[in-house]
């Protein structure tokens, strides 16, 4: 007896007991009125015991009605209808791929000679050879059909097929499928062809594999239906890409196929040639009684007949590569050209792009075959955007994405189905793997904030509250969305993601779709409600004043009690009234991935909305319902102790009533907004989360922000697939060719490599701590600060300096307190998760300087050990040649010159600069060498000789040669050891900058104390030579200073603060404040302009680096 028959059994048994109890009731009744012989009492039972049993059969009627599944349906009936289906897929799909196309490349084939077939025998043991030659060339429906005559001739109905890569096997088995079909007669087996690559043998037996990837597409991922033709013999399993299965799971596959055809069952198989040789020759099984099928290379007279046959731009000349195809040692390009899929990559990439095809002859450029197919690999995408034959320029754009958006678009999700070892690109997957672990409960926030909000809104538009209660809105609003955000992450996190589903409805069937339902509603409420439960009667009982066993806390036991058994009735009729919209499928629906999409938003939507409407309709009758049934119980445990003294039932629900409704002080808008607008919505919402659509969604969203995809994906990508740069297969896209996925999940998305994970999540975790902070440090205060900065480096350690490459790259250098420096591509990389660093910090030392050199791939880096030269590209550091080399400096500032040639390093005793080697730009040799205490240190940009500022405020200029310095600005007439620190300078040489301390003599320094520090600007006038300091409007404070390269804009930062301003200088030599730069949460310690002026970037302790654009202040000064 199977599950089904007992459940029925025990069914059939409980509506008997039922009927028999009531008889057995009736039977009483009627004796006992029999011996009373009261007719008033009689009549007045009868009435009521006459609508007892109506009612009950009624309800007795309404089961059988609901409960009746429909018949099972004919198996042949229901291949049938799927064959229907996979053939008008196959031939859109065929279509879309020009199959159809009258001038499509013929394909030929023949039985390999390779030893990996397992050929079929007769009953006397002897090998049965069969014809397996053939060629594909003529009319369309002509080639399908002696394909699958060719098939049908077949002794087992066997075969497999292989071939080199882009030889057109994929295409061999849709087209033997179509045929396959095209001649079927009603009830025969259907021909489904299935990617190989998502199937994985080691874990899953093909059969189940084969049920469970027709169902998803098909039937709504119900695997009945699939299961039924399965087990009738009615499916012939097309299986494409054997070789896409993992290479340690290929041998499984073999053995799994055999077990599962057995000696009759039907079965073709496509592989690449070497893998599935390499398999056999491996010790692997060969496929049994299937005969093995090579497809031949397309040979050079159909490849120039293929290309004569298309309609060129001008001046494109294919004569000299059909001149070497036609020669007997073709070379690479005729081994490139052998394969449909190079010969339909060539034509499209050099009737697009209109280049000369003679380019491939070059065998410079393409000595291999893998060179001439990588080459027209890689401009596929190019080729695919670019305008179409007879049009020019942009006029043959026919979409809204460019190839470099396409490029960067399909790179990315190139790597995601890499990293995940799949060829599918299936839109329901990607919420999971792509999103933050931080997202699910930023959006739990997100939508809590305007739900709340909402909620307040309604309060206040209806006075609900009243202007007494205004003081109660944070704790109203942060209740409603403070839960709403916590049940939204438990729903994300405790509901994983479903599969696409589509809005099915049939009365036949409902009690079991029902009573499903109501069991999983209820079960789930009684998980969540359990915890709270015992918290809160350990709360009653401790806080009771009589004890936690008197009458009161035995009330409150019950109504908790009460109320959480009526909230699961109504979360249990809410997930019955959605399941009940989610019948089986009786037929099956040809589904694409847009369509996929349109159908499972349908049924989320009507789901959701039926749901949220049952619990909008039952919230507070179940919430009522629950105090008055804990009420009743209390009391009858009690024997009525207590107000009201009898059972008067209607007394208690009236008394009931109000103690519900009374919280809302009568507002009938409070009321309704709070007990059936609220509860249905938040339920509408949380039940949208468990829906493969509303994450799909999110997760567009999300990505589009980041630019990593676009915001119209789904568009986006049937666009791709006009193109010929991806195909469909089912509900979900694949790239044309895994040649075509690989060449671009090989390329580098951004320039920086990506973070370790430990890295990842200490950058994650301090981010997020800092935001926390500023959040509630920004409410608390309400300073209106904003950040205006234009892009956010986050770093892992406290930083201290930045510097940007002199030569116009896009690259800066950070350095940190604890010695780690980062050099970070802002154009390439805008957005940065902090990145491998170039060079780890080991303990304490910190970075006091970063200088480029300005045409090799080398920074110098001076910290408190030494100075260290490091190959950016390389990621290690280089060893200088010679002897003396900067390694022996420490705690030292670092400069190049403008034009590489020369290296200077000083510190607070010593200045050194070194010759630099043309080759790599490494020093090499010291040069000379001075005594003396220095603080700042840069290269003039005009005669590259290096200038120092030392601590009494003497700007000097160094002549390398001679070892003679000159002295040409002082800061201090009395040369005072006072502390100056920070030199800089602008692109002309006429202007610097630096801080000074103010020690000894405050008086000179008018509004400041001792210990103060100040910026000074010097400028030399450049018709009489002579520097003179700029005059401040005010005293201005400042610990860290930059100077734009045109000397008119001044960057301060001071250590007490977290701000930046910035000042400018006027052609008539003032000083005036521009702007106030917020954003840091901590003091700002290093400051560079860009070479080019446009941007400023700030380094500080609060782990980030800002960069902001200069436009704004630069046009309020013109």
């Amino acid at each position: 007896m199977t599950w089904s028959t007992r459940r029925r059994s025990r069914r059939r048994l409980a509506r008997d007991v039922l009927l028999l109890a009531t008889a057995l009731v009736c039977a009483g009744c009627a004796g006992w009125m029999l011996v009373r012989g009261d007719e008033d009492a009689a009549n007045q039972i009868a009435t009521v015991g006459s609508l007892f049993v109506g009612f009950v059969s009624l309800l007795l009627a309404l089961a059988d009605f609901f409960r009746h599944e429909p018949a099972a349906p004919d198996p042949a009936a229901l291949a049938d209808d799927l064959a229907v289906v996979v053939e008008e897929q196959w031939r859109d799909e065929a279509t879309a791929r020009g199959l159809r196309d009258p001038r499509v490349l013929p394909l030929a084939w023949a039985a390999t000679d390779r030893d990996v077939a397992h050929l079929p025998r007769t009953a006397h043991a002897r090998v049965l050879r069969v014809r397996l030659g053939g060629r594909l060339d003529g009319r369309f429906e002509d080639v399908i059909a002696r394909l699958a005559d060719g098939y049908r001739h077949l002794p087992g109905r066997r075969l497999v097929a292989i071939g080199e890569p882009g030889s057109g096997k994929s295409v061999l088995a849709i087209l033997l499928t179509l045929g396959l079909l095209a001649g079927r007669e009603s009830g025969a087996p259907v021909p489904v062809l299935l990617p190989a690559s998502s199937w994985d043998p080691v874990r899953e037996p093909l059969d189940d594999w084969i049920v469970r990837t027709l169902a998803l597409p098909y039937y709504s991922s119900r695997p009945e239906i699939p299961r039924t033709l399965l087990a009738h013999g009615l499916l012939l399993p097309v299986l494409d890409g054997l070789d896409e299965i993992p290479e340690s799971a290929r041998r499984s596959a073999i053995r799994g196929i055999n077990a599962a055809i057995g000696a009759e069952r039907p079965v073709v198989v496509t592989c690449r040639a070497a893998e599935y040789e390499d398999l056999i020759r491996g010790g692997a099984p060969a496929l049994r009684e299937a005969p093995v099928i090579e497809v031949s290379p397309v040979s050079p007279d159909d490849v120039i007949s293929y290309l004569r046959d298309v309609d060129w731009p001008p001046g494109t000349d294919w004569s000299p590569v059909c001149a070497r195809l036609r020669s007997a040692g073709g070379g690479p390009v005729a081994d490139a050209l052998s394969t449909p899929l190079m010969v339909t990559s060539a034509r499209l990439v050099y009737q697009r792009l209109r280049r000369d095809p003679a380019e491939l002859l070059d065998g410079s450029r393409f000595d291999c075959r893998f060179a001439v197919e990588q080459h027209l690999t890689d401009r596929l995408i190019d080729a695919a955007y670019a305008p179409g034959p007879g049009l020019t320029g942009g006029a043959g754009r026919d979409g809204p994405w460019t190839a470099a958006q396409a490029r960067t678009w399909l790179t990315f999700l190139a790597r995601y189905l890499h990293d995940h070892r799949e060829r599918d690109l299936a839109w329901w997957r990607m919420s999971e793997r792509l999103l933050s672990p931080w997202f699910p409960p930023a959006i739990g926030v997100l939508a809590g904030l305007v739900l709340g909000i909402g909620a307040l809104a309604w309060i206040v538009l209806t006075g609900a509250l009243g202007a007494e209660a205004r003081g109660d809105f944070p704790v109203i609003g942060g209740f409603i969305g403070g839960g709403f955000a916590l049940l939204s992450v438990i729903v994300w996190y405790g509901v994983p993601g479903n599969t696409p589903g589509r809005l099915s409805f049939t009365v036949q069937g409902s009690l079991g779709r029902l009573r499903r339902g109501f069991r999983a509603g209820v079960t789930l409420t009684a998980f969540a409600a359990a915890p709270v439960l015992l918290v809160l009667a350990g709360a009653t009982a401790l806080s009771t004043p009589d004890g936690p066993g008197s009458v009161d806390a035995v009330e409150d036991y019950c109504v908790m009690g009460g109320v959480a058994g009526c909230l699961a009735v109504v979360t249990g009729l809410a997930l019955a009234a959605h399941d009940w919209l989610n019948a089986p499928p009786h037929h099956a629906a040809q589904v694409s991935p847009g369509g996929s999409i349109a159908q499972d938003r349908r049924s989320a939507l009507a789901g959701a909305a039926l749901a949220g409407c049952v619990v909008a309709a039952t919230g507070l009758l179940g919430w009522y319902a629950g105090v008055l049934s804990g009420a009743w119980l209390a009391r009858a445990l009690n024997d009525w102790v207590g107000w009201p003294g009898t059972p008067d039932l209607a007394l208690l629900a009236g008394s009931r009533w109000q103690t519900v409704v009374e919280p809302f002080g009568g507002n009938v808008f409070v009321l309704t907004g709070v007990t059936v607008a609220l509860p249905g919505a938040v339920s509408g919402l949380l039940l949208l989360l468990t829906r493969a659509w509303p994450r799909y969604v999110l997760t567009r969203l999300f990505l589009a922000a980041r630019g990593r995809l676009p915001l119209r994906l789904t568009g986006f990508l049937a666009d791709a697939r006009r193109r010929g740069l991806l195909r469909q297969s089912g509900g979900v896209y694949q790239f044309r060719h895994v040649r075509l996925q690989e060449t671009l999940a090989g390329h580098p998305m951004y320039p920086t490599d990506e973070p370790s994970p430990a890295t990842s999540r200490t950058v994650r975790r301090r981010l997020v701590l800092t935001a926390g902070a500023a959040t509630a440090v920004t409410a608390a205060v309400g300073n209106g600060a904003r950040d205006g900065s234009s892009q956010v480096f986050p770093a892992s350690a406290p930083l201290d300096t930045v510097a940007f490459h002199p030569a116009g790259e896009t690259r800066l250098a950070i350095g940190a307190e604890d010695g780690t420096v980062w050099v970070w591509d802002y154009a390439r990389d805008p957005r940065p998760r902090g990145g491998r660093p170039l060079r780890r910090g080991e303990g304490h030392e910190p970075v006091y300087g970063l200088a480029f050199h300005p045409w090799h791939p080398i920074l110098a880096v001076g910290h408190s050990s030494a100075v260290e030269i490091w190959h950016t590209r390389h990621r290690r550091t280089v060893r200088p040649r010679g002897r003396d080399g900067p390694g022996t400096f420490s705690s030292a500032i670092v400069a190049f010159s403008p034009g590489g040639e020369l290296f200077a390093a000083g510190k607070d005793s010593e200045l050194a600069v070194w010759d630099t080697a043309a080759a790599d730009g490494c020093p090499t040799s010291p040069l000379a060498r001075e005594i003396g205490q220095f603080s700042g240190l840069v290269f003039d940009p005009a005669t590259h000789e290096p200038v120092t500022l030392d601590s009494t405020g003497r700007v000097r200029r160094h002549s390398v040669t001679g070892k003679v310095t000159r002295l040409f600005a002082t800061a201090h007439p009395r040369q005072v050891d006072e502390g100056f620190t920070g030199l800089t300078v602008d692109a002309t040489g006429d202007t610097y900058a630096f801080i000074r301390e103010v020690r000894e003599y405050p008086r000179e320094m008018w509004g400041f104390p001792a210990g103060s520090r100040h910026p000074e600007l010097w400028t030399r006038d450049r018709r009489t030579g002579a520097w003179a300091p700029a005059r401040w409007p005010w005293p201005v404070s400042a610990d860290t200073v930059a100077l734009s390269p045109n000397g008119r804009l001044l960057a301060l930062a001071r250590t007490d603060d977290h701000e930046t301003h910035v000042w400018a200088r006027t052609p008539a030599g003032a000083l005036v404040h521009l702007d106030t730069l917020t954003g840091h949460t901590g003091p700002v310690q290093g400051m560079a302009f860009s070479p080019a002026g446009d941007l400023l970037a700030t380094a500080g302790l609060d782990e980030t680096v800002r960069l902001w654009r200069t436009e704004p202040w630069l046009r309020r000064l013109s």
